[in-house]
């Protein structure tokens, strides 16, 4: 009867034990969801940066010549961006579409431009998820 309180307190720890594996275990798979979360986050308002990056860099161009055709690609820092062929032509009515990339992540952006110069005029420059301006 002396050794059944060690007993006692052996399987105490053992249990208290095993609840705190379990609790780091849960934290650890709870930490690596959110690093990937975090991960694709970030990957998404990249790819979305690259997009309009784009779209900025056709808009520039195009003011310098109304004859840019766009359909190109251009790697940037983190990630590439994609310019699809210009829609329109002169100085009006002009279709700028783009997909930003990071790895996996894409997203795209179309824009309506309503006038280029003296002041540049935009009707519309939406994200979409899929192009409906422009043939991909």
């Amino acid at each position: 009867m002396v050794n059944r309180p060690a007993y006692v307190f052996l399987i105490s720890v053992l249990f208290i034990g095993a609840i705190a594996m379990s609790t780091a275990a849960t934290l650890v798979v709870l930490g690596v969801g959110s690093m990937k979360t975090s991960i694709a986050t970030t990957h998404s308002t990249q790819a979305m940066h690259n997009a309009e990056t784009c779209v900025e860099q056709a808009l520039r161009s195009l003011r310098t010549s109304v004859s840019y055709d766009g359909d190109e690609t251009i790697t940037l820092t983190n990630g590439t961006c994609e310019l699809l062929a210009i829609g329109g032509s002169g100085n009006t009515d002009r279709i700028i579409c783009a997909k930003g990339l990071v790895d996996e992540t894409v997203r795209r952006v179309e824009v309506e431009v309503a006038a280029l110069r003296p002041i540049g005029l935009i009707d519309s420059w939406q994200e979409v998820a899929d192009f409906s301006l422009c043939d991909e």
